[in-house]
């Protein structure tokens, strides 16, 4: 009888074969069965720290690739895998080990893939780490200047292209060389004016005030929680506003606070008081468009934080730098408000009462400013340390450029 290839007619024995077909079938299916199986006890059943462990494990596997690319394309699955499994460790230790893996061409995807992992599980201090990381990538390389024609055009042809822009100021310090854990409670105001309203400009202020974020960033502050006012968004009332109500209502017990300011200092020459000069601020009326420094620390010694820190790269004195008076008025030696003897307050400043700031202009930064960074790249992580760190070089580099600048340390000795 025909029957069709793989068919049996009916009634005819279906013989060993189809016992053997019949025991593959099961086979097949139990082997299916235990797969699904370690699958799940693979996702569910492997807890956070053997997770860890396994992609510890891959990363000494991974140093072993030679090809530099091939192994930054692999920490890059690691890093994704950490993420999606909230090991913050096994994170800062592939940004510690690969720096450059922000700079490789497919950093943007990685980072897209890794950032919302880390939200879909609900892991912000992951985020907050591949952020960090993110603002220390190097920028892009200057264009090449367009070359110029050196025989005039002919009539009709296209204008010879506009020289390019010179070339923007990299500095050693612009990106931080180090990353640091999540600190979920710790709070910035970094301020940095360099262009004012109807001053002078304070040059490097806002390069110095961008520079600070990004090493608190890498420090581990949350992005939320590092207030920035550069330029024309540090008025009077913005300083007013978020040293007088947003970080009281904010701050915790156990909080570390920050606050950064580049940019003009005032004396009054009436009183010597002396005055931080935001973006609005006028020098002939410093009482209602400038902030007391005295007013400043006593805001800050009230917060209910652990510790307080504050840093001005700005000078008092009138006489030049980063200071500035109302016209026609002679030039004062102001005596720098003292920090507040009670609280946790400690308070770096760039120069003495009678003396003015300088700046490093192939840094791109004030001096106070590039050596407070450089210290922080060097591992400096307490006021003492930085101060002890900076204070040398500060003096040094200033009497290279025929200047006196003295740093100075008030308050107590604290974190950062």
């Amino acid at each position: 009888m025909y029957q069709t290839p793989g068919r049996r007619a009916p009634g005819i024995d279906r013989g060993p074969d189809t016992d053997y077909t019949r025991r593959m079938a099961a086979k097949t299916s139990l082997c299916l069965w235990l797969s699904a199986a370690l699958l799940l006890q693979g996702c569910f059943g492997v807890s956070r720290r053997r997770r860890a462990r396994i992609e510890q494990g891959q990363l000494d596997q991974i140093g072993r690739i030679q090809n530099p690319q091939r192994r930054l394309e692999a920490v890059s699955r690691v890093l994704i895998e950490a993420a999606a499994g909230g090991n913050i460790h096994v994170a800062q230790e592939i940004f510690s080990r690969y720096p450059g893996l922000v700079n490789q061409p497919n950093w943007p995807q990685v980072k897209m893939s890794a950032t919302k992992h880390a939200i879909e599980s609900g892991h912000e201090d992951i985020v907050h780490l591949i952020v960090a990381a993110d603002h220390s990538r190097r920028p892009e390389p200057a264009p090449m200047a367009s070359v110029r024609w050196s025989t005039p055009p002919k009539a009709g042809a296209a204008p010879p292209p506009a020289p390019a822009a010179a070339p923007a100021i990299v500095s050693d310090v612009d990106e931080p060389a180090y990353i640091t854990g999540s600190r979920d409670d710790d709070f910035a105001l970094v301020i940095g004016v360099e262009k004012y309203s109807k001053l002078p400009e304070a040059r490097f202020a806002q390069r110095d005030a961008e520079a600070v974020k990004r090493h608190l960033l890498a420090l581990g502050y949350p992005q939320r929680n590092v207030i920035t006012l550069l330029g024309e968004s540090a008025t009077r009332g913005a300083l007013q506003g978020y040293l007088e109500e947003w970080l009281p209502k904010n701050v915790k017990p156990d909080s570390t606070v920050f606050v950064y300011y580049s940019g003009h200092g005032a004396p009054d020459p009436a009183s010597g008081q002396a005055f931080l000069v935001p973006w609005d601020g006028d020098p002939r009326f410093l009482q209602s468009t400038a902030y007391p420094l005295k007013q400043l620390y006593g805001d800050l010694a009230k917060l209910k934080a652990k510790s307080t820190i504050v840093a001005l790269d700005s000078c008092f004195s009138g006489a030049g730098g980063r200071s500035v008076l109302a016209d026609g008025a002679r030039p004062l030696v102001a005596h720098v408000d003292d920090a507040p003897a009670e609280g946790s307050l400690t308070v770096l400043t760039a120069a003495g009462g009678d003396e003015i700031t300088s700046t490093l202009p192939d840094q791109g930064h004030g001096l106070f400013t590039y050596f407070l960074l450089k210290g922080l790249t060097k591992g400096k992580r307490n006021a003492r340390q930085l101060y002890d760190f900076l204070k040398p070089r500060v003096q040094d580099e200033a009497s290279r450029q025929n200047r006196q600048q003295t740093p100075a340390l008030l308050g107590i000795d604290a974190p950062l």
